[in-house]
Order: structure tokens, then sequence, then C-alpha cells
């Protein structure tokens, strides 16, 4: 099998998985979170769950139209449109590295998360390269 088929494809799981996790994000954030008891999804002191869910919330509908530029990407890498598709996917998942590396700079016990948050698109890139330079 052809190595450059092979790293495309590849390439398109791994911003498949970006897709998916930022959905998840915005189901975590946008309705879990906003239980009485969703603080305990983000390590928030129970006294500032309140206070922080508003925020949460709005972080949670950010994640989706994030996920929804990923995936209309995808769509337009499955058509062949190949400028459309650079555009969405290439916006979108710098997005979430840069997301990433942000949270993981600000928030020290939500390192893990933020490595959640911007692997699976950084590999999408790095595959995505493979296939480009060839």
């Amino acid at each position: 099998m052809d190595i450059n088929f092979i790293s495309k494809w590849v390439s398109f799981g791994f911003f498949c998985v970006s897709a998916i996790l930022h959905f998840y994000f915005f189901y975590i954030e946008s309705f879990l979170y906003q239980k009485s008891d969703g603080y305990k999804y983000f390590k928030v002191a129970p006294q500032d769950h309140k206070a922080t869910r508003v925020w949460a919330f709005n972080q949670g509908i950010y994640n989706f139209f994030l996920a929804l530029q990923m995936s209309i990407g995808l769509v337009f890498v499955r058509l062949g449109e190949q400028k459309t598709a650079g555009l969405l996917v290439g916006l979108s998942g710098l997005t979430m590295i840069g997301a990433g590396i942000a949270l993981y700079f600000s928030a020290k016990h939500l390192r893990q998360a933020a490595f959640v948050q911007m692997i699976p698109p950084a590999l999408g890139f790095l595959f995505l390269s493979m296939h480009a330079i060839r």
C-alpha cells in the first residue's frame, strides 16, 4: 500500500478524533457542568461552581462550533475540495492546538486535558505534512 495514501487517511482519522473530542467537550461543558455536581468535571471548588457555570457553557458552545468547523472541513476533504478543506481543517486544528497550549500553561491541574485537546490535531498535521511533502 502507498505510504502517501496511508498518511493521508491517518491524518484524516486524527482530525476526526479532534472533532469528536470537541463535540464531547461541548457536551461536558454545556450540559454536564451545568448540573449541581458539575464542578467535579473540572476540579473546581464546589463554592466556585455557580459562578463559573456560565463561562463553562460559553466555552462549550465555542467547542461545538470548533468541532462543527472541523467536521465540515472533513466533508470537503471527502468531496475533494482541497482549498476549502484546508482552510477549515487548518484553522480549526490550529485553534485546537493553540487552545491546548493556553490551557497547558494557564492551569497546571488541567495539563492532561490540554494534551487530550492538542495532540490529535497535532498528529493530524504531522501525517498531513507527510502526505503533502510527497
